[in-house]
């Protein structure tokens, strides 16, 4: 506003004057509002730069650890599947082709490959299958023909770690865009080395793999170790069977044929046994003979009666039988007959003795008396002593049954009745009985035989030991017949003295 101010008009000039300053005042309060508030918008603005940054910085490492911990589970996937994999029970070779498939995609691989070699030379049918993940387990003789070639196949030592081979120039254009093949090898048993290869497209294998497949590495060869030691384990176990059926096929061979010998050794008085009765009995038959002819005359001295007289008395029938003296006939047949039977009795008892004796049988264990196995070894030994001798058996039936092979035990009775009798060669006694003590039955043999000294006891058992002289015995029989009492749970105690005889103690476990 300019207006011109009169002198006399000086009050209105104030007045003008006084609304310029107040303008110009609330012009500077309104700039210094404007720069108060730009300052607050550049402060603000700064501000949200600075949080765009963090929240730039916070998300570029959030994708990062996304990366890293993606990264770390898909190794610990790999880690765990493959230790669960050589830790498990699944066949050698299925372990193997699940390595392959793990490592193929752990390492993003195309294809994967398993083969065996021999002396550096590839073996014939190992060589047949390529795994990729579109397809799987397939026949690919072309890319197997071509890792083959890229690989130390001749190599006869095992690889201490993976390596990476570049591929090599081939020909065929559909091959040529393979870039490298990472391949370790593993020992196998007979001598063989098996191989695990992987083919890529890519140039470049990542560095990152190495430390995780060489843990995968050593946990795949602790699986394949394991599984050839748990292969030796077994076919040892296998050839230890057959030795212990070997050994058991032998120790049986061993029993009988020592059996077989103690027979041939009592085969003359076997056969004395025999005779004895057979003979009695041929007699009686002879005589039995001789009274059927009597009978016959007595038939046809009553017919020639009754053609005569056509009658028959009793004083005519009377003479008739005194004639043939019929009263003796009749009670003497009877006697023989009795005599035939009991003969004939003791032949059966003799052969059904050496039956179960000489029978070879089973090992299978049934409930036995073991008076009646004395009885019987005492029956078909009982030849080897002779009239000067005296036999005191006091076993009974109220011995109580133990498990045992009835046959295996006579021979065992037998061969220490057999050394008794031998031990007693200018006579004696022998005396057997039982105790019982502890839920066992303990039989005692006893001789009055030259008895042993300690050093002869020690040797007892050994096989071939024998103080028979060379042809009269084995050496066999008390080292056979250990062994029989040893499969029978039997304690055996020897107590022996020279010039006062010997007693064996065989302490039978109780059949309950």
């Amino acid at each position: 506003m300019n207006k011109k101010i009169e002198p006399q008009t000086g009050e209105l000039v104030l007045t003008e004057n006084k609304s310029v300053e107040e303008l110009q005042k609330r012009i500077a309060v309104l700039e210094r509002k404007a720069a108060r508030e730009k300052k607050a918008r550049n402060m603000a603005e700064n501000q949200l730069e600075r949080y765009s940054l963090e929240i730039y910085q916070t998300n570029q490492s959030l994708e990062k650890a996304l990366a890293f911990s993606t990264t770390k589970q898909f190794e610990l996937e790999y880690l765990g599947k493959t230790s669960m994999a050589g830790a498990s029970q699944m066949p050698l070779n299925d372990m193997v082709g699940n390595m392959v498939e793990l490592t193929c995609e752990y390492c993003a691989a195309d294809y994967g490959f398993y083969f065996v070699t021999k002396d550096g030379v590839e073996l014939d049918g190992t060589v047949d299958k390529v795994w990729s993940k579109e397809l799987g387990w397939q026949s690919q003789s072309e890319l197997q023909i071509l890792v083959n070639d890229n690989l130390p196949l001749t190599e006869t030592e095992i690889l201490e770690s993976w390596f990476v081979s570049q591929v090599s120039e081939v020909n065929n254009y559909n091959l040529q865009q393979f870039g490298w093949v990472l391949y370790m090898n593993f020992s196998l048993s007979g001598g063989k080395i098996g191989w695990l290869a992987f083919l890529s497209r890519k140039e470049l294998v990542d560095e990152c793999i190495f430390p995780i497949l060489a843990t995968a590495r050593d946990n795949f060869a602790s699986g394949i170790q394991r599984r050839l030691t748990d292969e030796r384990i077994l076919r040892q176990n296998v050839q230890l069977q057959d030795s212990v059926y070997n050994l058991e096929t032998a120790k049986c061979q061993l029993i009988q044929s020592e059996k077989m010998a103690s027979l041939g050794q009592l085969a003359a008085g076997v056969a004395h046994e025999i005779n004895n009765p057979l003979a009695f009995i041929r007699s009686n038959m002879q005589v039995l003979k001789e009274y059927l002819m009597d009978y016959k005359s007595l038939h046809d001295d009553i017919k020639s009666e009754l053609q005569t007289h056509n009658n028959l008395d009793m004083s005519s029938f009377i003479a008739l039988c005194k004639k043939i003296d019929l009263t003796y006939i009749d009670e003497d047949s009877v006697a023989l007959l009795t005599s035939n039977i009991e003969g004939l009795n003791r032949v059966r008892d003799i052969v059904e003795n050496l039956k179960s004796f000489s029978h070879a049988g089973d090992a299978k264990l049934i409930q036995i008396s073991l008076n009646k196995c004395v009885d019987a070894a005492l029956r078909i030994a009982g030849n080897v002593f002779k009239y000067e001798h005296q036999i005191d058996n006091q076993m009974n039936d109220s011995s109580p049954l133990v498990l045992g092979n009835l046959g295996q035990l006579q021979q065992v009775f037998m061969n220490l009745f057999i050394n008794a009798a031998y031990a007693m060669q200018g006579g004696g006694k022998l005396s057997i009985w039982h105790t019982e003590e502890n839920q066992r039955v303990i039989i005692h043999v006893k001789d009055t035989g030259c008895g042993m000294n300690e050093e002869t006891i020690s040797k007892l058992f050994t096989p071939f030991f024998t103080t028979k002289p060379v042809g009269v015995g084995t050496g066999l029989g008390l080292s056979v017949s250990y062994v029989i009492l040893e499969a029978h749970n039997v304690q055996v105690t020897v107590d022996s003295e020279i010039g006062l005889g010997t007693t064996f103690n065989l302490s039978f476990p109780v059949s309950i």
